[in-house]
């Protein structure tokens, strides 16, 4: 229902958790809210009148899409007085809906598919979010507490690569409080000017330093920088307007131009009433941002030497914004009533719970070993929050006994399957092998044969991740040094100029697949090699779908996506008279009178999120190899959990496994129950073919005729949302778009398979699994 990129975003942490702290105080709790990325004060009187004479005077139309010139005027007069930088204030300045919406225009305008962008972390949460819906890949430099979190020039210029598209600075930093002197930007500086790479440099915190800490604006450091450097600024944070919604950005005239198109098409102008206030903002008298940033570092010492109190707590000074990110890490494998602490996640929930006090985690911003605390409170709720909290960690002990799961898990850099090109001449097929073949170096190469329901596969690869899940995969293969393989599957990471791809040759049963580290494409790729390969040389016919051995009776589940297939086959084998065989594809031959069906996994390649239906599956999966479970909150991709507002993660669950779909484990399905439980072969004597149509009936036997028309169809409008995918033939992925001629070929040995099973249509509309369970149990036994 959702596009891809919205998939692989999560809601903002700070704004989720400033949520729960409002939800909270309206259940009559006193929380003291720690959370908050916003000042305390209210917006000077002289900025609200002007607000208030904007309605008056009907200022409430829209404005020109990049805000009123007397506003960009302003703010080119206020960037050359405070920072010698100047702008055309008609080409140069775009008037925007907040900070954030500049950022983001900024980042749309200037990332492409695949460009990188450098991010230091700790970073604000919404940096990396912004990159990756733009389709560019946010590049996580970590800094360290003790450089004062301010990234060197050595560790910017390791991250440049040819990708690099741009550099995010927030300076002062959110969440650390870190500060960039004049010095210091110089040398980042100098490898900039070095590279052809734009600058993205977030001041909004810049009038918000402390102890004459002297702010320098990047624009300013050098002429040939500010050519690539976009200044981001507003009035959030030091006028306390962050309601109003009023932000803006200086840069290079194609930058805005283009920031200023991506406006017009989302929000249009800023809030009209907004821009007068802020013109007034600009204007008016600056005492109560002095009177604020005086108020805000008296909190600050108090807040740091607090922190600093408490045992085994550091905490580096912040010289700017209103945040404090102290190290708590030295709490993590203590307990208190039950409640153990595993990460800032855990920490953060046992400090709302204990002590009704909302701090951010800070795996949020990157960091897992912090936690930030806003000061932007009164000294009234720092006073009692801190005493609180410091009360509440001291109470925290270390347990006597306590066991903690560690999972064996592989994050990919890809984690979606690559197309696959199967229509590839000899000689492409050639040029293909020798690339692949240059990047298998001696120090990094893997080869193991497997044993893929008798044919021999072999795999060549440089990652050891795809090595080590394809020996847990299959069955192994002795091969004698004079015999070659019957297929052969390249898997090559690390080729530049490449994206993730796959390519299949028939002719010689040759599998290639390039920078992609996921085993879901190269387990597809090995299916589809097989599955052509055993119809082509050994008449074995493939099967797709879910398969089990019901009191010595096969059967086969087969249709497309919201069917109920997955929960119903899960359903089914809650019956301890319910033997698992395939999850997946079933090799089929013809004999004595039966059709014969064999799973050719050793271990199967199971969807964690299948623990949904089967919760018995959570506990093993713990004892697997996984492949891409999440295990940071702000990762989660599950979006509509029925979870969500008791969500393990936020109390401090290392990980979870429903928080991706492409999260998976490897699992032996002799651990489900025992060797009564799964079947390495049955005899196949059911075909379910499932449909989702409210208005046929429940069940209905299908002679071999129009089963054969209904799968050669393949079609997803049987599914309980139609057009949600793409009609497949036979409901087999593995099947390569072949001609007319071999899926006829198909055809007819599913013609004959029809000889050997009864084709029941199941209709699952209505129905909950558990009676459809029943009603096919049923229909098994006779």
């Amino acid at each position: 229902m959702l596009s891809e990129r919205i998939k692989h975003i999560g809601v903002s942490p700070t704004m989720k958790i400033a949520a729960k702290a409002i939800a909270m105080r309206a259940q009559g709790i006193d929380v003291v809210d720690f959370s908050v990325g916003e000042p305390d004060f209210p917006t000077p009187q002289f900025i609200k009148d002007a607000g208030k004479q904007a309605i008056d005077q009907n200022i409430t139309r829209y404005t020109m899409n990049a805000g009123t010139m007397e506003l960009r005027k302003a703010i080119a007069e206020y960037l050359y007085k405070e920072h010698g930088v100047e702008y055309d204030p008609a080409k140069q300045i775009l008037v925007t809906n907040g900070a954030k919406q500049a950022i983001f225009n900024v980042i749309m305008a200037l990332i492409s598919d695949g460009d990188e962008v450098i991010v230091p972390a700790p970073y604000w949460v919404s940096y990396p979010e912004m990159v990756r819906l733009a389709g560019g890949r946010p590049v996580i430099v970590e800094t360290h507490e003790e450089n004062g979190f301010r990234l060197t020039p050595e560790q910017l210029k390791q991250n440049i690569s040819a990708s690099t598209r741009a550099f995010i600075l927030c300076n002062p930093s959110n969440p650390t409080g870190a500060a960039y002197s004049q010095d210091d930007l110089m040398e980042l500086a100098k490898v900039l000017e070095e590279e052809e790479i734009f600058i993205i440099a977030d001041e909004i915190y810049s009038r918000l330093v402390y102890d004459n800490f002297r702010f320098t604006s990047f624009a300013s450091i050098s002429a040939k920088l500010k050519e690539r450097t976009i200044l981001i600024n507003g009035f959030s944070k030091a006028f306390s307007m962050t309601g109003w919604r009023i932000g803006y950005l200086a840069g290079p005239k194609e930058i805005v131009e283009a920031a200023n198109k991506i406006q017009s098409h989302s929000t249009s102008n800023a809030n009209s009433i907004s821009q007068f206030a802020a013109l007034q903002a600009l204007k008016g008298p600056s005492y109560e941002v002095g009177r604020m940033v005086a108020e805000f570092q008296r909190r600050r010492n108090y807040v740091v030497q607090r922190l600093r109190a408490i045992p085994d707590i550091s905490v580096t000074e912040p010289q700017g914004a209103f945040y404090v990110f102290p190290n708590i890490s030295a709490y993590f494998g203590k307990e208190h009533k039950g409640h153990y602490i595993r990460n800032s996640y855990g920490l953060a929930y046992y400090l709302l719970r204990e002590a009704n006090v909302v701090v951010v985690p800070g795996a949020a911003f990157g960091s897992d070993q912090h936690i930030r605390i806003s000061y932007s409170a009164s000294m009234e709720q720092i006073e009692k929050g801190m005493k609180r909290m410091a009360e509440a960690l001291r109470r925290l002990k270390t347990p006597t006994k306590i066991k903690f799961v560690q999972l064996n898990n592989y994050r990919t850099k890809v984690p979606k399957k690559a197309p696959l090109e199967s229509k590839i001449n000899y000689e492409q097929r050639e040029a293909l092998i020798a690339e692949a073949e240059a990047h298998l170096k001696f120090n990094q190469y893997f080869e193991w044969n497997a044993n893929i329901n008798g044919l021999i596969i072999q795999l060549r690869t440089n990652s050891a991740h795809l090595n080590d899940f394809w020996i847990e995969n299959w069955y192994p293969a002795q091969l004698e040094s004079d015999l070659e393989p019957h297929g052969v599957i390249y898997a090559v990471d690390g080729v530049v100029g490449r994206e993730p791809h796959a390519f299949y040759h028939s002719e010689s049963s040759t599998g290639l697949l390039f920078n992609s580290d996921y085993y879901g494409a190269l387990r597809s790729l090995a299916l589809t090699l097989v599955a052509d390969l055993g119809e082509r040389l050994f008449d074995l016919h493939t099967v797709r779908g879910f398969s089990g051995d019901f009191q010595g009776r096969g059967f086969v589940l087969i249709g497309p996506r919201g069917t109920q297939k997955t929960p119903l086959f899960y359903q089914l084998l809650q019956d301890e008279n319910m033997a698992l065989h395939s999850n997946d594809l079933l090799f089929v031959r013809f004999g004595g009178g039966f059709a014969a069906a064999d799973v050719a996994e050793r271990k199967f390649y199971l969807p964690t999120q299948h623990a949904e239906y089967f919760p018995a599956l959570e506990a093993l999966f713990e004892k697997c190899k996984c492949e891409n479970v999440i295990t940071n909150r702000v990762d989660c991709e599950y979006q509509n959990c029925v979870n969500a507002e008791q969500c393990s993660m936020d109390r401090g669950a290392p990980y979870c496994f429903m928080a991706s779909k492409t999260s998976t484990a490897m699992l032996d399905p002799y651990w489900i129950g025992g060797m009564e439980r799964h079947v390495k072969r049955i005899d196949l004597q059911f075909l379910f073919l499932l449909t989702n149509d409210p208005l046929a009936e429940p069940l209905k036997e299908l002679d071999a005729e129009h089963a054969l028309q209904l799968l050669r169809r393949g079609s997803s409008s049987g599914a309980a949302m139609p057009g949600q995918g793409k009609d497949q033939p036979f409901y087999n992925p593995y099947l390569l778009p072949h001609d007319e001629l071999r899926l006829k070929q198909h055809q007819e040995r599913f013609l004959r398979l029809l000889q050997f099973v009864k084709v029941v249509q199941l209709n699952t509309a209505n129905q909950t699994p558990a009676r459809l369970a029943e009603r096919l149990k049923e229909m098994i036994t006779g």
